[in-house]
């Protein structure tokens, strides 16, 4: 929890607060739950950088309440990225989103404490790159 705190100033309440969530859900032995917050908090990520690229927020979220609006958003962002970053950013996204919707589904699901430390773990090192990529996908 002490290493995911740094980030909200960068990466603002909404990230905070999901990832304190997921840390709590693993310590509770939910690990759906974890990795549902750790999928909220890496959406709230993907708000965050795209918020502070734009400048508009309510658009942001105006885009992002809609069908198909995360997936706008990831390519308002990484349009015109560096591939590189593109393909990092993607990646970490990629794993936390498949645990998320599996998670937060009402199907039965496999996701187990392996899933749910990896998840921590991504989450993590996700907060982390994007902090140093910080100007790069904001500008």
């Amino acid at each position: 929890a002490q290493m995911l705190a740094p980030f909200r100033t960068r990466l603002g309440p909404g990230f905070h607060q999901r990832a304190q969530e997921a840390i709590r859900c693993y310590g509770a032995h939910a690990y759906l739950a974890c990795c549902a917050m750790c999928g909220a908090a890496a959406e709230s990520v993907l708000l965050a950088c795209a918020i502070a690229k734009t400048g508009d927020e309510d658009a942001i979220l105006k885009t992002y309440s809609t069908s198909q609006g995360r997936g706008r958003i990831e390519n308002r962002l990484l349009g015109q990225a560096d591939q590189h970053v593109k393909r990092q950013f993607l990646g970490f996204m990629e794993l936390l989103k498949y645990w998320r919707d599996t998670a937060s589904h009402g199907k039965t699901s496999a996701i187990s404490e392996n899933e749910a430390y990896t998840s921590l773990g991504m989450l993590l090192r996700f907060a982390e790159f994007v902090d140093t990529s910080w100007e790069t996908l904001t500008t």
